[in-house]
């Protein structure tokens, strides 16, 4: 029976849920899901998808370190 790596498990949620977080903000533009004032949306938008961003450096950051 393999052993179970929790380590690779986390680096597979550190690289998905970036993804999540830049399609919220893309989401965040349309007026679909979200209702409210225009600029706020847009903002917030913009602050999730640069976080998105962010987390999925610090991911590549950490593989590149790993190997």
């Amino acid at each position: 029976m393999e052993k179970l790596n929790i380590n690779k498990g986390r680096l597979g949620l550190s690289l998905r849920v970036p993804i999540l977080f830049i399609a919220l903000g893309c989401l965040m533009f349309t007026n679909l899901f979200f209702t409210g004032d225009r600029w706020k949306k847009i903002v917030f938008g913009a602050i999730l998808i640069l976080y998105g961003l962010f987390r999925i450096y610090k991911a590549r950051k950490k593989i590149r370190n790993m190997t």
